[in-house]
Formats: C-alpha cells, sequence, structure tokens
C-alpha cells in the first residue's frame, strides 16, 4: 500500500477518534458535543461513501501492483458506495426537517434510507464467487439458515411487536418494518461473508482484508440502527449519544474497506496456492461453520421462551415464530441432506481412489520385481564380463563371454570380438617367436656350413614356409639338406600362456670361445650357383614349385 493510501486510511481512523472523543467525553461543552453527534453520521456517510466510489471508479495505473477486479467486483463496490451517499443524502434532508423543527415519518428522507440496505445488499451479491457447484450452494444455505434465525428471533425481539402497533398508516408500518428486517438482512450478510471468504478467489490479501473491515463496517452500522429502533420503539431514545456513533463509524469503516480493496498490493500466486492447501489440509471448523447452529440453537431457546410465556403479545407473535422456526429447521434438513450426499459422494471417490492406489500399487510392485530381475541379470552380466575381462587380462585368450540375451549383449559380443581380435594378435605374436627362433637356428647352420661342415636346416625351420621361400631365393637344394616343401603355412593354436621369444643376439655369437674369430678366418664354402645354360630350366622348375606351393 502506497503513501497516499496509507493516509487516507490514517485520515479516517483519527476522524473517527475525534467524533468519539468529543461526543462520549463532551470535550469543548455539551453544544459542541451535540453538533458533532448530530452531524456525525452525516459526516461519516459522506466520507465512507466518496471513498468507496473513488477507490471503484478511478481507473488503476499502470505502475500500481495491486490485485486486479475480477468480473463484476468493481460495479459491486460501486452500488455499495452509491448506497452509503444515498444514506447520507437521506440524513441531509433529515437534518433539514429537524432545523424547522418538524420529525415527519413517512418523509422523503426516507427514500435514502430506503435505498442503503438495497444497494449495499445488491453490492454484496454480485462480490466474486467462492466456489462452484455444490460449495456455493452450502454458502447459500448456510446464509438462508443464519438469516432466518435472525429474522425469527428479531421477530421475537421487535418486530412483532411493531406489526402488533396499532394507528399507524400502511406504508408507516412497512417502513417501520422494513428497516428492522433489513438490518437483519444486513447482519446474516456478515454471516454470507465471513462463510464465503474461504474461496479461493478470497485468498487473495486485497479481497480477504475488504471482506473482514466491510463485514466489521455492517456491524457498526447495524448495532447502532437496531438500538435506534428499540429505543424509538419504546420512546427513550435521545439524540447524539454514543449509540449514534455505530451509524458514521459503520459507513466509514465501508469505505475504507473499499480503500483496501484498491490500494493493497497484489497476492503472489505462490502465496495464494500455499493458502488454499493449508485450508484444504484443516480439517477442524471454525467460527463461520458454527454460527448457523449457534443462531439456530438460540432461535429454540427463543420459542422455548414464547410458548412458555402466557403474555397476550406473545401469543399473537406465536404463529409467525413458529412458521419462521419451521422454515429454518427445513432449510437445516436440506442442509444435512446435501452434506450426506457429498459425503456419499465422496466415500464412492474415496473407495475408487483406494481402488485406483490398489491397482496402482500392484503396478509398482510388478514393477519392482522386473526391476529387481533386471538388476540381477545385471549384476550377474556384470560379474560375468569382469571374470572374462580377468581372464583376458591374465592370459587366457580362450576365454569368452556366454550372455545371450539382456542389456549387456552388446558390450559381450564387443568383449568377444575383442577377444578374437586378441587371439589372432597372440598367434601372429607366437608365429613370430617361431619365425625369430627358426631364424637364429638358420643363421647358425649356416655359419657351421660355411665352416665346412654338411648343411642340415634345423627342426624349427622345417614347418615355415617362410623358411622355405628364403631358402629357395638362396638357391638352396632343400631335398639335399633334409628338407621337403611345405604346401600351406604353420597354423599354430592360441596358448594359455604367452611364449617368451628366444633372444637374436645369437645369430653371431660363438659356439665356444673364439669360434667367430676362426669363423671369419676360414674361408667360406661357396654355394652352388646354376650357370646361364641351365637358367631357363631352373626357372621352369621355379614356376612349378610356385604352383605346387
Amino acid at each position: 500500500m502506497n503513501s497516499t493510501a496509507r493516509f487516507g486510511v490514517r485520515s479516517v481512523a483519527w476522524i473517527g477518534i475525534f467524533m468519539l472523543i468529543i461526543v462520549v467525553f463532551h470535550i469543548g461543552g455539551s453544544t459542541i458535543a451535540l453538533r458533532v453527534g448530530q452531524f456525525s453520521p452525516l459526516i461519516g456517510a459522506f466520507i465512507g461513501g466518496f471513498l468507496a466510489l473513488i477507490s471503484a471508479i478511478l481507473p488503476t495505473q499502470r505502475k500500481e501492483a495491486t490485485e486486479p477486479w475480477l468480473r463484476n467486483e468493481r460495479l459491486a463496490w460501486t452500488l455499495i458506495g452509491f448506497g452509503v451517499i444515498m444514506w447520507g443524502f437521506g440524513d441531509c434532508i433529515w437534518r433539514y426537517y429537524m432545523s424547522i423543527g418538524q420529525t415527519p415519518f413517512p418523509s422523503m428522507a426516507d427514500i435514502g434510507y430506503f435505498s442503503f440496505p438495497l444497494l449495499v445488499f445488491a453490492g454484496l451479491l454480485l462480490q466474486p464467487p467462492s466456489g462452484a457447484g455444490r460449495r456455493r450452494l452450502l454458502i447459500l444455505l448456510d446464509s438462508l439458515i443464519s438469516m432466518g434465525s435472525i429474522l425469527a428471533i428479531a421477530w421475537y425481539l421487535l418486530l412483532g411487536s411493531l406489526a402488533q402497533a396499532p394507528g399507524e398508516a400502511n406504508v408507516a408500518k412497512f417502513l417501520g418494518l422494513y428497516y428492522p428486517i433489513a438490518d437483519t438482512a444486513l447482519l446474516s450478510c456478515v454471516m454470507f461473508l465471513l462463510l464465503r471468504g474461504q474461496g479461493r478467489a478470497y485468498q487473495a490479501t486485497a479481497r480477504r482484508v475488504s471482506l473482514l473491515v466491510i463485514g466489521l463496517g455492517l456491524c457498526f452500522f447495524v448495532f447502532s440502527d437496531f438500538l435506534f429502533n428499540i429505543q424509538q420503539n419504546a420512546g427513550t431514545y435521545v439524540e447524539a449519544t454514543w449509540i449514534d456513533l455505530g451509524w458514521p463509524f459503520g459507513m466509514m469503516t465501508i469505505g475504507v474497506a473499499a480503500f483496501l480493496r484498491r490500494y493493497l498490493p497484489v497476492t503472489p500466486k505462490e502465496v495464494i496456492e500455499q493458502r488454499v492447501r493449508d485450508q484444504a489440509e484443516q480439517v477442524s471448523f471454525g467460527l463461520p461453520q458454527y454460527m448457523p447452529y449457534l443462531l439456530l440453537s438460540f432461535l429454540f431457546f427463543v420459542l422455548s421462551l414464547n410458548v412458555l410465556s402466557s403474555d397476550s403479545n406473545q401469543l399473537a407473535i406465536r404463529p409467525v415464530l413458529l412458521l419462521a422456526t419451521l422454515g429454518v429447521v427445513g432449510l437445516v434438513v436440506v442442509r444435512q441432506v446435501l452434506t450426506l450426499l457429498d459425503n456419499a459422494r465422496l466415500t464412492r471417490q474415496q473407495a475408487e481412489a483406494l481402488e485406483d492406489l490398489q491397482v496402482a500399487n500392484q503396478r509398482i510392485e510388478e514393477q519392482s520385481r522386473i526391476m529387481a530381475i533386471h538388476n540381477a541379470e545385471l549384476e550377474h552380466g556384470i560379474e560375468h564380463l569382469k571374470d572374462v575381462q580377468a581372464n583376458l587380462a591374465n592370459g587366457n585368450v580362450r576365454a569368452r563371454a556366454r550372455l545371450t540375451s539382456g542389456a549387456l549383449l552388446p558390450l559381450a559380443a564387443s568383449l568377444n570380438l575383442m577377444a578374437e581380435r586378441l587371439i589372432r594378435l597372440w598367434q601372429t605374436s607366437v608365429h613370430a617367436q617361431h619365425l625369430v627362433t627358426a631364424l637364429g637356428d638358420l643363421c647358425n647352420a649356416l655359419d657351421n656350413h660355411w665352416k665346412g661342415e654338411r648343411l642340415v636346416i634345423p627342426d624349427s625351420c622345417r614347418e615355415l614356409i617362410e623358411i622355405h621361400r628364403l631358402l629357395r631365393s638362396m638357391r638352396i637344394d632343400m631335398l639335399s639338406a633334409g628338407l621337403h616343401p611345405v604346401t600351406q603355412p604353420l597354423t599354430h593354436q592360441p596358448l594359455s600362456q604367452p611364449v617368451t621369444p628366444r633372444p637374436v643376439t645369437h645369430l653371431y655369437s660363438s659356439q665356444s670361445g673364439g669360434t667367430s674369430q676362426a669363423a671369419s678366418n676360414t674361408p667360406r664354402k661357396p654355394l652352388t650357383v646354376p650357370t646361364q645354360t641351365n637358367q631357363p630350366k631352373q626357372v621352369e622348375k621355379q614356376r612349378d614349385e610356385d604352383r605346387f606351393l
């Protein structure tokens, strides 16, 4: 709320305090207290009415972060402001009659007084609804129960005696009954506002506060008006006393309610949602829920007093009191029937919800079981793949993943493919080791041949086609060296343990001390090289061997 709004509320509060001090404590003398008491209802009516009209009619500025108007809410506050202004015009006319020493009834002043309850009641009905469907109907029934109980009690206290009063014109008797009945209707509107204030629309701070403040203002107004009617009927009314302060206080409070509705800041959505959740979780009934039944109990007490009384006036008002009581009881019965129907509907919804919850729990259990099986399969597969990986890392290239299904099947296939490539690499490594060993043995045999010994091909070279091709390229007679040709390379089986290759440094090392030096000094025996005349036959033989291979 901005500074202008605070200034307006504080100004109205100080005006009310000055009225109360002057009228009650007679500050400045009895004459000033009398004048203030006479004109305070008129001043309060115009202050409250203009506050309500200004708050409802003035457009909202863009820079103002205030609560937006809903539906006919602006029209509702406008009607309430016009009602208060009409009451002020009626009081102006009445002040004029009092200044010329006349007290006519009915008079032109009753037009303004008559309009106030109608316009305020219409404005209250146009306020945003608090719910929809059955909830709105229940709120309406609670309001009618409260209104009927208050009217019946007012009939016992005042309205019955006013209706039985003789010698009055029809208009005067109608107005004499209309004002107390209007006060009773306005008082019941307070109950209606309290019940309506539980809806979602009224979780906004601006609407909630304005609803409570206007209810307080109506209580002030009805208090003074009801006491005035009682004292006027009894002939004991005295003007400009503290009883009359309820009128200005009530109408200024109504204007402040409209002012607060206009200038209070907007409530964040998350705060509204939290208030709705808190209200839904609240299971206990409050005063607004108990009030209709408390009024009904008081109505039964009043009816008991009327039935037990032998006064003629009580006997005259008894039929209307009985009918009003029966009407209120009928509304209570309808309210209870609707409550039972709602309870039955809620019970069915709860049973359906429990069934849905049971089905959901079964689905959750089934999904949990499937997830447990899936997790077990995953754990088993992971352990199996870890074992396979450990075996491969330890040199067991025969290890393979044996998974046939599941989410780890692609990983198992990839691991098996890696094992296949690893075993091929292992075979290549073993073959290379054998080849290195054979080459070393061949080099030793050739060294011995250069020393004059007979060339004997070692056994390690007999199954290696690479050695055969090397010897053939060197034009060495393999048959004379005891070596038969092979048609395909040797296929080595994978080994469980890696084969350590022999060092190749022995290719040029001596068998004993000084052997290397002797070999270098001993003339080598030349290899048999075919002559040029035999070259065609040698080429043809080479081709036959290649085809054989």
